[in-house]
């Protein structure tokens, strides 16, 4: 029963989660893999040949060799003309794969994007419509067409809805399923950083509510970092938020990178130190079991990093090792093991 292996974002997000999924598809071969993405995220795996996969909808493991199916869960939000454009970019990858979209699942429309560039001002939001998504799902209107069943009924994507009962036999039949979340923690609409987040929670226990995976199928779950974390960067009307007391935000220069853009909206990135309490904060209420510690190559210094990382985890009364990857560039061959 043991069988779903969550991939989440202990920082800000931005921490490498589609480079650890498409790793991992192709190292250990699910057979199911899953999301319940939102456009205001976009996640990147770039494999050894140095082909790219840039994804808002589709999990990064459609990489896996032994690949059968791919579900979008209910508690997705989704762009009907980016999945159609993914899909077609995947074409020659995911063959007679099944794609499924819970009938559930969100489904963006541009009066979403309209409302939250008309509504956040003063928040440096990907104003993709997310929020005002969820919005529309949460307020329950009759003839409201948010759902897929109904969104999609009668274009050429109805193909692809199957019903909540034959998405759950799909999880109960699987072998192996490797659940992808976005975003990230520190981002989360309970944390500490509202209004200056995301409108959700970025959870495991919320991921896995949003993919429609029952609580006893999760055997493990892989945490993302990074060295020095991201936040989205400010606009001309609106500031992206504060960090931690014991974070300090850096310039590109000082780190001695090229600036990094966001996938989603091509801005700035904002850049900081690592923070132990950030850090700490996570490995307490997310309780990874593994950890990917990505952009070691932005410092020499980054064994600091892990030992931090391994402290913060003794603390929380668990002695094992937990920085079981790490990442050192931007594709598959720079993901190095551990142990």
């Amino acid at each position: 029963m043991k069988k779903v292996d969550l991939i989440i974002d202990l920082q800000y997000g931005s921490t490498g989660k589609g480079l650890i999924a498409g790793y991992l598809a192709e190292k250990h071969c699910p057979d199911v893999v899953v999301t319940a993405n939102m456009p205001n995220a976009g996640h990147t795996y770039i494999n050894s040949e140095g082909r790219t996969w840039i994804h808002k909808v589709l999990p990064n493991g459609i990489v896996s060799p032994s690949l059968k199916y791919v579900l979008i869960g209910p508690g997705a939000v989704f762009d009907p003309e980016r999945f159609k454009q993914e899909l077609m970019d995947s074409a020659d990858v995911l063959g007679s794969v099944a794609i499924c979209i819970h009938e559930n699942a969100g489904v963006l429309h541009e009066d979403h994007r309209s409302a939250e560039q008309r509504n956040m001002s003063g928040i440096s939001s990907t104003m993709q419509g997310s929020g005002a998504a969820l919005m529309e799902k949460m307020s329950r209107q009759i003839g409201s067409r948010i759902l897929a069943r109904d969104a999609l009924k009668g274009t050429s994507l109805e193909g692809f809805l199957v019903t909540g009962r034959d998405y759950t036999n799909i999880l109960y039949e699987a072998k192996y399923v490797l659940a992808e979340g976005a975003q990230g923690f520190s981002l989360g609409l309970n944390q500490p950083f509202w209004p200056y987040c995301t409108s959700r929670d970025c959870t495991p226990a919320r991921f896995l509510a949003d993919m429609g995976i029952p609580h006893k199928m999760l055997r493990k779950v892989i945490g993302t970092a990074r060295c020095h974390p991201i936040r989205v960067g400010n606009t001309p009307d609106g500031y992206s938020g504060h960090v931690y007391p014991d974070q300090v935000e850096l310039t590109w220069e000082e780190v001695g990178q090229k600036a990094e853009l966001t996938t989603v909206t091509q801005r700035e990135r904002r850049i900081f130190s690592f923070s132990a309490m950030q850090i700490r904060d996570a490995l307490a209420q997310c309780q990874p079991d593994e950890v990917f510690l990505n952009f070691c190559n932005y410092t020499e210094a980054y064994m600091d990093v892990v030992n931090t990382i391994e402290i913060n985890n003794r603390c929380a009364n668990d002695n094992r090792p937990l920085v079981k990857y790490t990442g050192h560039g931007a594709t598959r061959n720079d993901v190095r093991e551990r142990f």
